[in-house]
């Protein structure tokens, strides 16, 4: 009799296994635990270069699909997002904006022909590019103090505020990159602008602000080292970022689930846990990343870097900026930096390959109530994960080494909507009308043929020539629409008659000089829009 198989009553005859051997009630199993550990690779792929930038991944601990860091090779940039960046002054033309400068303004936020103007500058001087910060009289600059020197609070010392010798000369105020001024120094010849990054000579002591305990902490989460290094990192993951509480809950999590199997004597549930645990640091170990942010190695002029981006929907994106911030966030290259070799990257992968796979093996042999913890716990940290993925970005990064503020004129606002619905032309949102925004803004044209914004036509060149002509006039009220639609029935025989067509009339612009005309994209863009260990 006790071959039969069990027959059950009411609804457990909808929801009971077909026999007696599952260990569970009404002859349930959950063989499909083993599934549950391997779901969500998109969202745990999604936030690796969060999850792999701070010392905290290497904590033991579950993670839903840790096969999403098992990747062959690590990317060395940063994801890019696809749009056309143009340098209004420096001339430079890429297909894609940074990383970070995306964080700042997400640019799938931009509406079709929207304009906004943005203006972005660092928030201590003493960062820029390459200069270093003030140390204590007395204190070796390679880190001289002790470990814990970093977490104690400041002592009142005299500070060198004088810069390396081999640092980039200090920058000005920020009101003075502002205003035109008499070169002095080297000049390219490409722009009559007075340099505002090279500053005075020589540079003026300035005063250092001390990092508070908060900074001290998330700097060594972020670039974890027994030395006392002066320099702090870039750009680092924020102390209290969603995702470095969700890897401390996920530990906590992980180590409940061994307390329970050690408990309940289920050995391997002990043994599935603790690899799926370790094969996570591993892996994190083998992916473990800083950025670095390109800088300025000469002290020679230059043009302003203020860039124009245009997305594929219409929108203009106008960002007013030192040229140490675009070779940061926007012409530089954001490259990673990892914590261990390319060998021993691949040595790390197989690895925690083959612990994730025995893990897995054995995490199909655990006792009913232990897989029960353990099928809810991958639940939960998957819920948790895609929650992630609601939240903005800036959460997780700390971006304090630049300050950002919305400066779009009042007239240029709302370039996004009609604004006069009875004027079919210049009351009505179009491409034209915010091209016409963004010249009104720059007063300069260059930018908009090097970007590919405006086809190189006689009628379109004539219509560029009367558009900075007006800009620089401060026409606000120029019918940039009528005049288009005017320009656009003229054959070339008429154009060519015009008093103001092609460059020939129009002002100096350093942006029609620089070279070369195109540059080189990146052949990997593809690749680091996801693929690889990010």
């Amino acid at each position: 009799m006790s071959d039969e198989p069990q027959q059950y009553s009411g609804a457990l005859r909808w929801f009971a296994s077909d026999g007696p051997d599952g260990e569970g009630p009404a002859g349930w199993r959950l063989d499909v635990v083993t599934l549950l550990a391997v779901i969500g690779e998109s969202s745990v792929a999604e936030h690796s270069q969060v999850i792999t930038s701070s010392v905290l991944c290497l904590l033991p601990r579950i993670i839903p699909a840790p096969q999403a860091l098992l990747k062959p090779s690590r990317p060395q940039r940063l994801p890019e997002t696809t749009a056309k960046m143009t340098g209004v002054y420096s001339g430079v033309v890429l297909d894609t904006v940074g990383f970070f400068a995306n964080i700042i303004h997400p640019l799938d936020e931009l509406q079709p022909f929207a304009f906004k103007v943005m203006e972005i500058k660092h928030r201590d001087r003493n960062t820029t590019g390459g200069m270093s910060v003030g140390v204590p009289l007395g204190v070796p600059s390679n880190g001289g103090n002790s470990f814990w020197s970093r977490f104690l609070p400041n002592r009142k010392k005299r500070t060198n505020t004088m810069l390396s010798t081999k640092s980039i000369p200090g920058p000005p105020s920020d009101n003075q990159g502002e205003e035109m001024g008499e070169l002095r120094g080297r000049s390219t010849g490409l722009s009559t602008f007075q340099d505002i990054e090279s500053g005075p000579e020589p540079p003026q002591p300035r005063m250092v602000r001390s990092a508070t305990m908060k900074q001290k902490v998330q700097d060594f989460v972020a670039n974890p080292t027994l030395a006392n290094n002066a320099e702090r990192p870039a750009i680092p993951a924020r102390l209290w970022s969603p995702m470095h509480i969700l890897e401390v809950f996920s530990a906590l999590l992980t180590y409940g689930i061994l307390a329970f199997a050690i408990w309940d004597k289920d050995g391997t549930a002990i043994f599935a846990v603790a690899l799926m645990a370790f094969a996570s640091s591993v892996v994190g170990w083998a992916s473990w990343w800083r950025p670095i942010l390109m800088n300025r190695a000469h002290t020679n002029k230059v043009p302003q870097g203020d860039v124009i981006i245009r997305t594929r929907e219409g929108g203009f994106l106008l960002v007013r900026c030192t040229e140490e911030v675009a070779r940061e966030l926007y012409s530089g290259t954001e490259e990673c930096e990892y914590r261990v070799s390319g060998q021993l990257y691949r040595v790390l992968m197989g690895l925690g390959t083959i612990l994730l796979m025995i893990g897995v093996i054995l995490l199909g042999n655990c006792k009913w109530y232990t897989q029960i913890f353990i099928g809810g716990s991958y639940i939960v940290l998957n819920a948790l994960y895609w929650t992630m993925g609601l939240l903005p970005k800036h959460l997780f990064w700390d971006l304090s080494r630049y300050e950002f503020n919305d400066v779009t004129p009042v007239e240029a606002m709302n370039a996004e909507k009609t604004t006069d619905p009875n004027d079919p032309r210049e009351g009505v949102k179009s491409f034209t009308r915010t091209l016409w925004f963004a010249i009104r803004e720059t007063k300069k044209t260059a930018w908009v043929t090097r970007g590919g914004a405006a086809p190189r036509t006689p009628q379109w060149e004539m219509w560029l020539a009367e558009a900075e002509a007006a800009a620089m006039a401060g026409n606000m009220n120029w019918p940039a629409v009528a005049r288009k639609d005017d320009i656009m029935k003229m054959d070339e025989s008429e154009v060519s008659k015009s008093p103001v067509i092609g460059a020939g009339q129009q002002g100096f612009d350093a942006a029609r000089q620089a070279a070369p005309a195109t540059q080189v994209q990146p052949v990997d863009r593809g690749q680091t829009q996801g693929v690889g260990a990010f």
